[in-house]
């Protein structure tokens, strides 16, 4: 290949990388976190890391703006609060810890159940979990390592983002 061809692959491989600049936090593919990860599924953020949560999503904290880990879904109606501070989501389950999520909703809050279609980014591999009452508190447990992508529905409401799970 010459020099200029892999110059044009470079450039694009990094075009590719970027995004758009945000002011909430949304998961991305990224350099996984020091924690064990299976080699042969491709690299997934399993940390999240604790930043300040939008004001509609504060409920039921005692600070003016708490900061924890979260990922905002990519229509801004959902947050999911991942209890992540020192071990990430796991599959398969933790004996020891669990894959606790809190959803709160930007509209719809009282619309529940959520209902969740996720999907395993690396192999295709679909599973759906409900929540109930919702949005609220769960625990959700998926059956592989890797990044997910979640289709969440609850009542006229719909949204999307992915979690990482690292290998448990």
């Amino acid at each position: 290949m010459t020099r200029g061809a892999l110059a044009i692959l470079l450039v694009l491989g990094l075009v590719g990388c970027t995004s758009g600049d945000t002011d909430e936090p949304r998961m991305t593919p990224a350099v996984p976190s020091p924690t064990k990860v299976d080699s042969s599924v491709a690299p997934c953020r399993t940390n999240y890391p604790a930043t300040v949560l939008p004001e509609w999503a504060r409920g039921g904290f005692s600070e003016a703006e708490p900061s924890v880990p979260h990922v905002i879904g990519d229509e801004g109606d959902l947050a999911a609060i991942v209890w992540v501070a020192e071990h990430p989501l796991v599959s398969p389950q933790s004996a020891d810890k669990s894959n606790k999520i809190l959803w709160v909703a930007r509209v719809g809050a009282g619309d529940g159940p959520l209902e969740i279609q996720a999907t395993q980014e690396q192999t295709g591999q679909r599973v759906s979990r409900v929540v109930e009452p919702a949005p609220g508190p769960s625990i959700v447990d998926l059956p592989a390592p890797g990044c997910w992508s979640l289709d969440l529905t609850w009542g006229a409401h719909h949204d999307h983002l992915q979690l990482g799970y690292a290998e448990g």
